[in-house]
């Protein structure tokens, strides 16, 4: 299968980065659902934010910390990258990717920068310098995610064979703030839940995309 760049040898590591695509929004989901359902009663997830599922006092925080955070943040990363490969030289490819695979890091740092508590405890003031450097990289990563769809989606539209992913891909930022509003009648804590998988959604849009055309090239080498 030949890429952007008329190479031949890179067809396994971006079928690889477009599963690691599909499967960063199954573990996101999974961290969001289990480590939900690991706190007390009287965690909400309509009203509670999603950062609490991993703070210090939270009931199995590894769940969204390791998985929700780490392992879904390395995921993205290794998708982001496997885009760079797959949309070189174009520019506005390169730069979406960048933002993609920027994206998969602060939500890495995430896992490791913890609040102190969750707003359910008593007194609950998240003071410490973690607490802070996780406000900080949730507010990058945020920066970098309404980013990355637009970017892409401009890059897309230049080129044939991605050109019927572009206009999905441009609505995406559109969708998520969209689900986000809707679900904020349920609460804080729901709002961003649903923009959160609204994103993830489209992330396994186009990595289904990018696998669709590396499943199709290779067939068509076969034959």
């Amino acid at each position: 299968m030949k890429g952007l760049d008329g190479g031949y040898d890179y067809v396994v590591p971006v079928r690889l980065a477009a599963v690691c695509g599909l499967l960063a929004p199954v573990t996101y989901a999974a961290a969001l659902v289990f480590g939900g359902l690991a706190q007390p009663d009287a965690f909400s997830s309509a009203d509670d934010a999603i950062s609490d599922l991993g703070s210090e006092t939270a009931s199995s925080g590894w769940i969204y910390n390791q998985v929700g955070l780490n392992l879904t943040g390395i995921l993205v990363v290794v998708f982001g990258l496997g885009l760079w490969r797959e949309l070189s030289p174009s520019l506005l490819g390169r730069l979406g990717a960048v933002a993609l695979a920027l994206t998969g890091v602060t939500l890495f740092l995430q896992g490791f920068f913890r609040l102190d508590c969750q707003a359910i405890d008593e007194g609950c003031e998240n003071t410490s310098w973690h607490s802070e450097a996780h406000s900080w990289a949730t507010g990058v990563s945020t920066a970098f995610l309404f980013a990355a769809p637009p970017l892409l989606a401009f890059a897309f539209r230049r080129l044939p064979r991605w050109r019927n992913t572009w206009l999905p891909t441009l609505a995406a930022v559109p969708v998520f703030v969209l689900a986000s509003v809707l679900f904020s009648a349920f609460g804080a804590g729901a709002s961003t839940r649903a923009g959160a998988v609204a994103w993830f959604v489209w992330l396994a849009f186009v990595a289904f995309r990018l696998l669709q055309m590396t499943t199709q090239s290779v067939r068509a080498e076969a034959r």
